[in-house]
């Protein structure tokens, strides 16, 4: 059930969604959106996929980072030229906090973009249309078009924080599925 908000900024968006956030039970819908996931095709027929390691109150997929079918990675930053970068992650292996305290791998960076079919982008919240609210660095909006176009893109979200109407402009690039605890919100066919 997406809710209707009427708020101007994203930055309100963004004060409004970490203090819901914050007051959720994130070890519980975590564990429901992982399960929701693993039931949908989009994650069965995936063999090359991005994920994201949790920090403060995100959605933790790290239960799913555990299917050994699959070939996991895990993305880095840049802070000086704000670029991401993807690493291949096995469950266990040691990551170490960037500057924003964020867990990234230690294995050395995989250059080939094009082999990743799936990939999980954290977000604050998104939207009926896909388009997803993140921290406003922008990271994923510059990495997310250079996947290529059969690679589906995935935010998971507590129900709460999915909203009708999100503001965006023309550097946010929308997602293809929306997964909660109780939904999965497909917004690309084929």
């Amino acid at each position: 059930m997406a809710s209707i908000l009427n708020f101007q900024t994203k930055k309100e968006y963004r004060n409004f969604a970490k203090k819901v956030r914050d007051k959720l039970d994130i070890e519980k819908i975590s564990f429901l959106i992982c399960e929701n996931i693993k039931n949908q095709d989009f994650y069965k027929n995936s063999k090359n996929i991005l994920g994201f390691y949790p920090f403060n109150s995100e959605i933790n997929l790290t239960e799913l980072y555990k299917d050994t079918s699959k070939n996991w990675f895990l993305p880095s930053i840049d802070i000086s030229t704000k670029e991401m970068f993807l690493h291949p992650y096995k469950y266990g292996d040691k990551l170490v906090e960037n500057l924003y305290k964020v867990p990234e791998p230690v294995t050395p960076k995989e250059n080939n973009l094009e082999k990743i079919d799936l990939i999980f982008a954290p977000a604050l919240m998104a939207d009926k249309n896909g388009h997803r609210l993140g921290y406003g660095a922008g990271y994923y909006d510059r990495f997310l078009p250079l996947l290529k176009d059969f690679c589906i893109k995935v935010v998971p979200l507590p129900e709460e924080l999915f909203a009708e109407r999100l503001p965006s402009d023309e550097f946010d690039v929308p997602v293809d599925i929306v997964v909660t605890e109780k939904a999965v919100n497909l917004f690309k066919t084929g």
